[in-house]
Parts: C-alpha cells; structure tokens; sequence
C-alpha cells in the first residue's frame, strides 16, 4: 500500500517543482524558464529554495531507492530474459519515443514562435548534430541503463561460486557510501557541471555517482528486509544525519550568497562545489532511506485523495507531465497575473492534467495500457 501512495506523493510533488522551475530565475533546469514571461519575486523564489529545496536533493534519490528495492524480487521472479524485455517494453518504448518525437516536438513547438528556434523543423532537429531532448524521461531512461546492467550482472554472476554473505546493512555503511559518492560527484561534474549543455547533458550525468549509490542501495536493502520497513535505529538515524545536512547546507548556500559563490557549486575545482558535493550525498543517501522510512510508517494505508485511478496513471502522469505543464504555461502566457498567480495554476493544472491525460491513453488507446 505504502508503495502506491508514494508513487503518486513523489511524482505529484515533481511535477509542482517542475511548475515553480518555469517561473524561476536562478535555475535554468526547466525548459519553458528561458522563455518565461513573469518571475517570482526573491522572497517568493528564496523561500521556495529553503522550504522546498532540500526536499528536491532527495525526490529523484528515493525514486531510484525504491526501483532498487523492487527490482531484485522482480527479476527473481520473472528470470533475466523476461525481466530485460519487461524493462524494454516499459522504460525502454517510452523513452525512444519521448527523446525522438515528443521531446524535440514540444521544445520547437515553445522556440519557435517566440524566436528561440528560427529555421524549420527540418534544419533545427534534423539537419545538424541532433539535439537530444530527454526532459524529465532522463530519469526512465537512466533506470534502463542500471536495470539491464544489473540484470547483466546477475546473468554473469550465477556462472561463478556464490559469495560470502554481506554484512546487514548498518549507518556505518551508509556513511561510507556517502563519503563515496561526495567526490565521485565532485569529479564527474569537472567534466559534466549541473546544468551543463553537452549531447549527454539530458542524462543528468552530474548526478549519477549518487544514483547509481541509492539503486545499489536499494537492491541490498530488499535483503534486508527494507521493502517492508527500514528498522527502527537506522530510521532514526538516518533522520538526524538528514535534518543536520539540511541545516548545514542552508548554512553553506546562505555564505555561498554572502560571497557571491553561488554559481560555483554547479561544477569545477573549486570549494563550493566540493562543499556542495559532500551536504548533498548525505541527503541523497541518509534523506532517501529516512523518507522511505517516513513513509512506510505514516502512509501504509488507504488515502481518500489517492484512488485507483490516480495509482495506475501515476506513471503515465510522469511521461506525459512537460506535455501538459508548457502547454498550460504557453495559454497562460497572454493573461496579466503575478507569477505567483500563475505558478499556483500551473501547478494545480499540471497535475490534474497529467494525471487526466494519462488515464485517457491508458484506458482509451490501444497497447498503451502494457507500457504505462
């Protein structure tokens, strides 16, 4: 129960962080915020970023925690050959089809009446080094490359002596993968800086190391029994790391504001990206499994506001979500309001609109059903 309420929690909560990145003027992580018409004032935008932010570091984390935890039962169950062309038919068709139509589609679509995009279809998408449009289908696309590489990994691994059992998993352990992945990120992002633009740029390299960390996290923790509940201590402990990472990096980006050094936490030789580096894996690794823990506890049941429908097309509503958002915010573009106004009908809009339109393709086309 609890894995249906957090699929629609988490994925509702990413298409509102998506809605208040299209008003946004310190983050250029969303595509209709080089085009946008109106901003948030600083208050608005600084008490989004320390209200909401922190939360942000751990939303895509948690969503590969629980794809770990749920992809070694699944392949248990079903066998390697089934198991990749289920992982195909479900990340892989979605995601082809979103990188070479929908993406490039919605982004000439949005660029080219305004300006951004001046030459044809034709000449902007097809007529030079492609641009690759992942949009928020990275993380699908992403999730398909560690799942077929861990199936891969399975398949080699039942050729040769089984292992030693590994140790029950401790915060000790977690520490130590943090302290992994703080410099792994640091120097990927030497070569792939956040918000960078490279022909890899829409995978999100920049933030693999922790990735990669939490899904491997989360196949090791289902041994462990996390799939029902992460054990009490560990919960708690996670929550004191988290909440003191929280504070911390508060801290830091508050003097990072003082200073003007901002900007360098996006990427390079630098302090503040190090600085940077090292708050954010402990919230990738000890907020992911504290929120799972939270979860678990408080949302194991049946929510009124979260039914059926909402469940099954909560998948969908993630496909479909730049869709819905960019077409709501370009009608919204001629009328006169705050953008205040604007981010609270954007968001309210997006998602019962991407979870209407979900439901719509899942229950009236054809064959879509098996895929979303």
């Amino acid at each position: 129960m609890f894995l249906d309420n957090l699929k629609v929690i988490l994925i509702a909560a990413i298409i509102a962080v998506h809605a208040v990145l299209s008003y946004t003027d310190s983050m250029d992580l969303w595509p209709y915020d080089s085009v946008r018409e109106v901003t948030l004032s600083p208050v608005t935008e600084t008490t989004l970023l320390i209200v909401v932010g922190p939360f942000g570091f751990m939303m895509i984390p948690l969503m590969f925690l629980v794809a770990g935890l749920l992809t070694r039962p699944s392949l248990e169950r079903r066998g390697v050959g089934a198991y990749i062309s289920g992982r195909l038919l479900r990340l892989g068709v979605p995601f082809a089809v979103y990188v070479l139509l929908v993406g490039p589609s919605v982004s000439y679509a949005l660029e080219h009446p305004l300006g951004e995009s001046t030459g044809s279809y034709g000449e902007e998408f097809l007529g030079k080094p492609p641009q690759i449009q992942m949009g928020p289908l990275w993380f699908v696309g992403v999730l398909l490359i560690f799942s077929l590489a861990y199936a891969g990994g399975v398949a080699v691994r039942r050729t040769r002596p089984a292992r030693h059992q590994v140790p029950t998993l401790r915060a000790s352990h977690l520490l130590l993968l943090a302290a992994a992945v703080a410099p792994a990120s640091f120097l990927v992002r030497l070569l792939f800086p956040i918000g960078g633009e490279s022909l890899l740029s829409g995978l999100q390299l920049w933030e693999w190391p922790g990735c990669i960390a939490v899904f491997a996290l989360g196949v090791t923790g289902f041994r462990d029994g996390w799939l029902g509940a992460v054990p009490d201590r560990l919960h708690r402990q996670c929550r004191t790391a988290t909440l003191l990472a929280v504070a911390g990096l508060m801290v830091f980006m508050l003097g990072l504001g003082a200073l003007g050094g901002v900007e360098d936490v996006a990427g390079g030789w630098n302090g503040p990206s190090l600085g940077f580096a090292a708050f954010e894996s402990v919230l990738v690794v000890f907020g992911s499994v504290w929120l799972l823990g939270v979860v678990q506890r408080h949302l194991d049941r049946p929510l009124r506001w979260i039914g059926l429908v909402t469940s099954r097309s909560a998948y969908g509503a993630f496909i479909v979500q730049e869709l819905v958002l960019i077409g709501l915010a370009v009608a919204l573009r001629p009328v006169p309001l705050p953008a205040e106004v604007k981010l609270l009908v954007l968001a309210s809009g997006g998602l019962a609109g991407s979870f209407a339109l979900a439901w719509l393709l899942i229950s009236h086309v054809p064959g879509v059903a098996r895929i979303l």
